[in-house]
């Protein structure tokens, strides 16, 4: 049973001094006093507990058993202002415990007097800062490190601005020297062709008859030049069997093509067809085509080598060369070459896709273009040639499966409106609906889905739980967590518990799609 609490007449009657005795032994700080000359007089339990020593082993000592070597001129210091009459507050200093180690302290001394009004002493109170100091040091630290985070962060926005800002400007100037090139190609060949075609067909009908013959031959000669020109300037723009039969057979008029630049480009088509959308196969094939001019501008080598795979259902593209090379690790800047990677690597990423590079100065160059192939319809196209039909056929075997994807969420309308939202892409398939985490952990084993789209906030298990469960049984199923907050640490839960990206429900309808496919990609390409 606890004693009862004194009241304020019983400590009216306890004696002066017993109570202050009483206050002093109980406090928290260390309170001690000690002699003009340095001698500890007096030691309460605090002073115990911070430095070690008992009462009995304390009391008559010199105060200086308490002060590290390179401090002692502090209490020279302090012990004159005492004799003086001054306070020394909060001086925050280092003493000795009995083991030898170190504790921060924060120093009070005030002198005392007797009853002469005499300076006979000081009585000094210390209380120990080494935990608030180590917390201080942690926050320093902390925002020494936040400081650099954000140093580098801002250093890499103002990079990338500066990128972008230069892809802007490459852009506009590539713009406008295609519009220029067009504009003479068309005045100073093809225009002078229908010219003199004109004039040739003029002059026929003033002529006799073998006149008019030859005349009308010569513009027959200059018309089928002109369809030829037009068919090659249709050709360097866009090529028509890129559009006509697909990327294989693009790539392959490519790598002929290339010829005409001085390349010879050793092929390697593991794929004989494949389906990609026209958006796709065309950012495909320019990034080639952009790689191996790349190769011709800056390389110093006339080989160069084109091996297309698939595997997994990602399309993997890999062009090689034995030139110069470069250093990759050195900063990018808004010139060729390293612009135009920049400019891939941009352009394939806001597909989904994914630009790797390895390149050694004297040995070489080889980057990678990977993106997931996705199953889209396209329609038949009539073709009288035996081997125009085999390509068609093989591009719709090859077609990939949809990425499978399980829904959770706890609310069926929020369910619903996600799955409005994913099913409209083609190659997205949802299999099935979990509205808990539990739920989710069992359908995930029987559907075995590619992409679970997980909610964090869920009933008998949260999202981050059930993220982990399903990644450390199944880790070839990737998780992408869904929440209406925009919180760092929730992010950071979910990507801990194994999830491979995260986005609020607000972006879903902008982001999703290319979350998934980029996330799906991730997963193939590190396996």
């Amino acid at each position: 049973m606890a004693a009862p609490t004194p009241s304020n007449q019983e400590l009216l009657r306890f004696p002066e001094m017993a109570l202050l005795a009483a206050i002093v032994e109980s406090s928290d700080d260390a309170i001690i006093s000690k002699s003009l000359s340095g001698i500890i007089q007096s030691w309460n339990s605090a002073a115990e507990r911070i430095y070690g020593y008992t009462k009995a082993e304390a009391v008559g000592q010199p105060i200086t058993m308490l002060i590290p070597e390179d401090r002692l001129p502090e209490e020279t210091l302090i012990l004159e202002k005492i004799k003086r009459g001054e306070r020394v507050e909060h001086f925050e200093t280092v003493r000795m415990h009995k083991d030898g180690s170190r504790v921060l302290v924060s120093l009070t001394v005030s002198p005392i007097k007797d009853a002469a009004g005499q300076i006979i002493g000081a009585s000094k109170s210390a209380r120990d800062i080494t935990e608030r100091k180590r917390i201080e040091e942690d926050l320093k630290s902390l925002t020494l490190e936040l400081e650099s985070r954000v140093s580098q962060r801002t250093h890499a926005l103002t990079v990338s601005q500066g990128r972008l800002r230069g892809l802007a400007t490459q852009l506009s100037l590539a713009e406008e020297r295609v519009r220029r090139s067009l504009a003479t190609e068309l005045h100073d060949y093809l225009g002078q062709l229908l010219v003199v075609c004109r004039l040739k067909l003029s002059h026929a009908k003033k002529g006799n008859a073998e006149q008019r013959d030859q005349q009308v031959q010569d513009a027959d000669r200059l018309l089928h030049d002109a369809i030829t020109y037009t068919r090659s300037l249709v050709a360097q723009l866009t090529p028509p069997v890129l559009r006509e039969f697909g990327l294989i057979m693009g790539l392959t008029w490519l790598g002929e093509h290339m010829k005409h630049q001085g390349l010879n480009v050793g092929m390697t088509l593991n794929v004989p067809a494949v389906l990609l959308s026209e958006e796709h196969a065309i950012l495909i094939f320019q990034s080639v085509r952009e790689l191996l001019m790349n190769i011709v501008k800056h390389a110093g080598t006339t080989d160069a080598t084109l091996t297309v795979d698939q595997a997994q259902g990602v399309l993997v593209a890999t062009i090689q060369d034995r030139g110069r090379g470069f250093d990759p690790s050195a900063e990018p800047s808004t010139t060729e070459p390293h612009f135009g990677l920049f400019s891939i690597r941009e352009r394939m990423e806001a597909v989904g896709g994914h630009l790797s590079l390895t390149s050694v100065p004297g040995e070489g160059t080889t980057a990678r273009l990977s993106l997931l192939v996705q199953s889209i319809p396209q329609p038949n196209r009539p073709s009288s040639e035996a081997d125009s039909a085999q390509a068609v056929s093989s591009d719709r075997a090859i077609q990939m499966q949809s990425v499978r994807v399980l829904m959770v969420d706890d609310h069926p309308m929020v369910r619903q409106g996600l799955r409005a939202i994913v099913e409209q892409f083609e190659g997205i398939q949802v299999v099935g609906e979990a509205a808990d985490g539990l739920e989710a952990v069992r359908l995930a084993e029987s559907l075995q889905p590619d992409v679970v789209i997980m909610d964090v906030n869920l009933p008998t298990m949260d999202g981050v739980e059930a993220t982990r469960q399903i990644t450390a049984s199944m880790p070839h199923v990737v998780v992408i967590g869904l929440s209406v907050h925009n919180s760092p640490q929730v992010e950071s839960a979910m990507k801990e518990a194994g999830a491979a990206a995260y986005l609020t429900k607000d972006a879903a309808s902008d982001k999703l799609q290319q979350t998934i496919f980029a996330a799906v990609l991730q997963r193939h390409t590190m396996s």
